[in-house]
Formats: C-alpha cells, sequence, structure tokens
C-alpha cells in the first residue's frame, strides 16, 4: 500500500498540471481568506472602528474563561487557527522553494502581521496579537500536515 502511495505522489508532485493546479488552488485560498477578513458581513466587516490589543493571550482567555458564547469562541479562535491551516500547507505544495520550515513560517508570520495592521488601518475587525498567534498555530498545523503526507509517501520502505 505505501509504495503505491509513494508512486501516485511522485507522479502528480512532478506533472506540470500538479504545480499549476496547487498555485491555482493557494492563490483562490488566499483571495478567500481576503474576502473573509476584509469583505465578510457575516463577521461585521460593514463597520469601521479601531480595535486592537498588544497583550498576548488576552483574547484567547477572555474567550476561553469568561465567554459562555460557544460559537464565538469557535468563530475567533478555532477561526483563526483554521484561517492558516492551508497557508501552511499549500505554500509548500504550491512553491517548491518554499518546502523548509523557516521560509513558510517567515511567510506565515508576514501574511498574518499585514492582515492585521491592515485590519487596523482601514479600520475593519480587530488587530489583535492573539491572532497572530491563533494564526500562526494554524500555519504549524498546516506544514505539520504537509511533512506528515509528504515523507510518509516518499520515505523508503
Amino acid at each position: 500500500m505505501k509504495s503505491n502511495i509513494k508512486d501516485i505522489y511522485n507522479r502528480f508532485s512532478n506533472n506540470p498540471v500538479f504545480k499549476i493546479s496547487t498555485k491555482i488552488i493557494f492563490f483562490i485560498y488566499l483571495f478567500y481568506l481576503f474576502y473573509l477578513v476584509f469583505l465578510s458581513s457575516y463577521y461585521g466587516r460593514g463597520v469601521v472602528h479601531r480595535n486592537y490589543n498588544l497583550t498576548p493571550f488576552k483574547t484567547i482567555s477572555e474567550f476561553l474563561f469568561f465567554s459562555n458564547n460557544m460559537r464565538a469562541i469557535l468563530r475567533n479562535i478555532d477561526g483563526n487557527i483554521a484561517a492558516f491551516v492551508p497557508m501552511g500547507f499549500l505554500l509548500p505544495l504550491a512553491f517548491s522553494k518554499m518546502n523548509k520550515y523557516h521560509k513558510v513560517f517567515a511567510a506565515i508570520i508576514t501574511a498574518t502581521l499585514f492582515i492585521e495592521i491592515s485590519q487596523f488601518i482601514f479600520g475593519v475587525g480587530t488587530c489583535d496579537v492573539d491572532d497572530v498567534i491563533l494564526n500562526f498555530v494554524g500555519g504549524i498545523i498546516g506544514y505539520k500536515l504537509y511533512n506528515f503526507i509528504t515523507y510518509y509517501t516518499t520515505c523508503n520502505e
């Protein structure tokens, strides 16, 4: 079974259509992330406000220990993590030069800082250091998933 998965992975990863497809999927993900962060009315993006939190784990602890609203907890904590799992997974898959952890982590930090600073500048959402932390965790999960899949599909028997 392992050799079949390995053969399939090697065949797909070297296929030009696969390479182009992963880039397209990555850019679709980026556009959707942009939409959610800056335009989606579901997250209250129609109201201009400039809030910020620079205290690490303040918002996370408020949600975990002082909120009874499970939907708000899931939307904030799980949503921020889930938003960056695809980046950690797709970035090295779409761009072969981005397959080292330090490059992926730098890209994740840069992207999330860009989002948080832009949210403050444009008054959309809240600029929150906890979002940076949660986004980074999501990116790490995505990158570890990428590592797991590529390691177990390319390792020797």
